[in-house]
């Protein structure tokens, strides 16, 4: 009996487990650890490809099934991926918009309404050193951060 390149379980019955390919690797894996990679042949596959034997048609309706599934978990992974990357693309845009003398802006206009850092940051619900960073143009204000400071000083932080 051989065992599971995962998780070391034996691999019982006649046929030796999966073959899945998980990155560049080949890793021969039971039925349950089969998730993990997508399903490239089956260990009666091979042997027919070896020996030249077997019966009929290789896999059986169980092993298509895994096969038609791991195809589907790795579409749902890509599309799941395409949002990720879409989402990061639109954070990143958000970012651009971001005026570069955002700092100034802030504190010109804390100033103006007569608040000082720690009273503002009080108001807005945020850090004061936070707000010191921001002002300094050390750190970019998050989404949130930046619509609450927008509405609380009624200015534009965009370009």
């Amino acid at each position: 009996m051989t065992q599971c390149e995962i998780c070391g379980a034996e691999i019982k019955g006649g046929r030796a487990g999966l073959c899945i390919k998980i990155g560049s690797s080949e890793l021969r894996v039971c039925k349950s650890c089969a998730r993990h990679g997508t399903v490239v042949e089956t260990a009666e596959t091979e042997a027919e490809r070896r020996g030249g034997g077997g019966s009929g048609g290789g896999r059986d309706k169980k092993q298509q099934t895994a096969v038609v599934g791991a195809g589907k978990r790795a579409e749902a992974e890509r599309r799941q991926d395409s949002r990720l990357y879409e989402k990061m693309e639109h954070d990143l845009d958000a970012e651009a918009e971001l005026a570069e003398d955002y700092g100034q802006r802030i504190k010109k206009a804390r100033e103006k309404a007569g608040l000082k850092q720690a009273a503002f940051a009080q108001k807005i619900n945020e850090k004061q050193s936070l707000l010191r960073k921001i002002e300094r143009e050390e750190v970019l204000p998050s989404e949130a951060v930046r619509r609450k400071i927008e509405r609380s000083l009624n200015i534009s932080l965009s370009e």
